[in-house]
């Protein structure tokens, strides 16, 4: 029914500046802007992949997940409005806002505000040529959660996502395809975004990417590395002035579809984290960045 995250929309207090490490270093294509919004796109027929909107404090307006039709949108829809802890935001509807497409919003269990969609209109973009650091579309979003059992069954329930690895009982990790994951989970004292992960086309692309980000003056929060869980790479980087954390990764482990996948458990430790062993271990300071601040877009949607 999901089929990938379309987008991600947050609220900056700087949006001269969030633009300009998105589009300038991050090097994500403007689509288009309005009086206090950017859309920014990437190397793949997304409408946009980020929108960035001023806002006095830093927020998540939305999580946009990809449906693949407009039946399952409906068929979502229905699940959130039966579920006990889902509310209804908007109907399922056409959309005229950038992108279109056929479209609803709900308050999940802790009030994140998420937007399911279908037949978005596509947009005509440059591929990302071999060599390039610019990155192909968002790859997963990890998101932090103050209650993982509640929000884990919420999110199993209404979008029948699965799950396909654990680490210890900290952190989940969701798949709707056959990538290892779109969706994570982790435990932390107050629901907030962790992190949102783009993908670059290869490795080679990734260590480029990690290099351009540096000569630019942004010094990685945490890697270059590989995820034990996943085995995907990892670069974070924070956008100074929000404090929203973003990362480039590649080479993500892919499921097959047609053997049974065993969940498995992994320790926390340094190897999870990292199996190359090259990035500086997780100190606080990284940790801390993840966690971020509560989120205060919680319960309150956004007005566009």
């Amino acid at each position: 029914m999901i089929t990938h995250v379309r987008s991600v929309a947050l609220g900056v207090p700087d949006i001269g500046a969030a633009r300009e490490f998105f589009e300038k270093h991050w090097q994500l294509d403007l689509v288009a802007t309005d009086s206090d919004r950017v859309f920014l796109g990437a190397g793949c027929q997304e409408s946009h992949v980020l929108r960035l909107r001023a806002t006095a404090e830093p927020r998540v307006d939305l999580l946009c997940l990809a449906a693949a039709t407009v039946a399952d949108v409906d068929e979502i829809a229905e699940r959130v409005a039966a579920h006990p802890l889902g509310r209804l935001v908007s109907p399922p509807a056409t959309c005229g806002d950038v992108g279109g497409g056929y479209r609803f919003r709900f308050l999940d269990c802790e009030g994140r505000t998420v937007e399911v969609s279908s037949r978005v209109a596509v947009r005509a973009f440059r591929s990302v040529e071999p060599g390039e650091s610019r990155p192909t579309g968002i790859s997963h979003v990890v998101l932090n959660t103050a209650d993982l059992p509640t929000t884990l069954a919420f999110y199993q329930s209404v979008f029948g996502l699965k799950v396909t690895d654990w680490v210890e009982d900290i952190m989940v990790f969701l798949r709707a395809g056959t990538a290892h994951h779109l969706l994570a989970f982790t435990r932390a004292p107050h629901t907030s975004l962790n992190h949102v992960a783009f993908e670059l086309l290869g490795i080679d692309e990734f260590m480029r990417a990690t290099g351009a980000m540096a000569r630019q003056g942004y010094s990685p929060l945490w890697g270059p590395g590989r995820h034990g869980v996943g085995a995907n790479t990892f670069t974070y980087f924070q956008e100074p002035t929000s404090g929203f954390v973003a990362e480039y990764t590649t080479g993500m482990l892919r499921i097959d579809p047609d053997h049974e996948w065993t969940p498995r458990v992994y320790p926390a430790n340094a190897q999870t984290s990292d199996s190359w062993g090259v990035a500086a271990a997780r100190d606080e300071a990284v940790s801390a960045s993840l966690r971020g601040r509560p989120d205060t877009g919680l319960w309150q949607p956004p007005p566009v």
